[in-house]
């Protein structure tokens, strides 16, 4: 492995790649061991070509958005994580259903405050949501009743074979919390939105509307919700009905404001969320007989 590891630093230069970087630093729940190499890609080019690389060495890699849904092991990753920041975006002002095109590490909050000062609406319930847009489309994330993939009417994505090529929107197969992108190996590049003019007042009243109900969710550092909602049932209510609120190992903690939500209360192992997650499903399961499906993704050793 220390072989492949030279490769890769040999081609990307040792002054780009970061050794054991730690990746408690690159994720919203501040949990995570180190990542053997850690490399941030500037651009489309950038990330095209460190993948490229890496899969022709055969290197265990991982790309990595805002890491808003990442559990990482905390014995870290064996391998490259590559931090997406192809952060390109393009409008087309004029009509009345502007295009938009986003790179997939754009942040969401930086799309929506842009698309906002443009008087385009349509991605406002998307505001508050720590993501990159990348990561977004991945999981079809959303809010009270509306998902990114809804407003999407292409994804250009790199295949595993190395060729790039848009998929239309059917193609992506979106469902609730759900795309292609979670089985396949396909690296998403950028994603083509079509919204609509709306005036800028009502646009930010939207934002302030959403913001708002945010305000009662955990402030703690945590990955947003750990559970997809079984519906029409919801997930937080089903831990919360079996007495979990508040319950705690080591530094997690079922949160006592919303129990699909688990906390980092300070120092906090990627073992004692993993321990809450496994009594929570537990719980739920002896008590409705409801399977809990995680929403997030881990990666690392355990």
């Amino acid at each position: 492995m220390k072989n492949k590891y030279q490769k890769i630093i040999d081609f990307l230069g040792k002054n780009r790649v970061k050794l054991n970087e730690p990746l408690a630093y690159h994720t919203t729940f501040k949990i995570g061991g180190p990542a053997d190499l850690f490399y941030e890609a500037k651009n489309e080019e950038e990330l095209i070509k460190v993948v490229s690389i890496t899969r022709k060495i055969r290197t265990p890699f991982f790309i990595l958005g805002n890491g808003s849904k990442l559990l990482v092991g905390d014995k870290g990753f064996r391998g490259l994580v590559i931090k997406n920041k192809n952060k390109k975006i393009e409008i087309e002002e004029e009509s009345e259903t502007p295009k938009v095109v986003a790179g997939s590490g754009l942040y969401i909050e930086d799309l929506t405050r842009e698309l906002q000062k443009k008087s385009i609406g349509g991605l406002e319930f998307m505001v508050g949501i720590p993501a990159t847009v990348g990561g977004a489309v991945r999981g079809n994330a959303g809010a009270w009743q509306q998902a990114i993939g809804d407003k999407i009417t292409r994804v250009r994505i790199l295949t595993s074979e190395g060729k790039t090529k848009w998929l239309k929107k059917a193609e992506c197969e979106f469902a609730y919390r759900q795309s292609r992108f979670k089985r396949t190996d396909e690296i998403i590049l950028e994603v083509e939105f079509i919204l609509e003019k709306e005036d800028q007042k009502d646009i930010e009243k939207k934002i302030a509307e959403n913001l708002e109900k945010r305000k009662n969710q955990p402030k703690e550092p945590s990955v947003g919700c750990i559970f997809v909602n079984p519906k029409p049932k919801s997930a937080g209510e089903l831990i919360e009905k079996c007495g979990l609120k508040g319950v705690t190992i080591g530094g997690a903690q079922i949160s006592p404001k919303h129990a699909n939500f688990i906390v980092n209360l300070g120092g906090a192992k990627a073992d004692d969320v993993v321990g809450l997650i496994t009594l929570a499903r537990q719980k739920v399961k002896e008590k409705f007989g409801i399977e809990l499906e995680e929403e997030i993704v881990r990666i690392g050793e355990f």
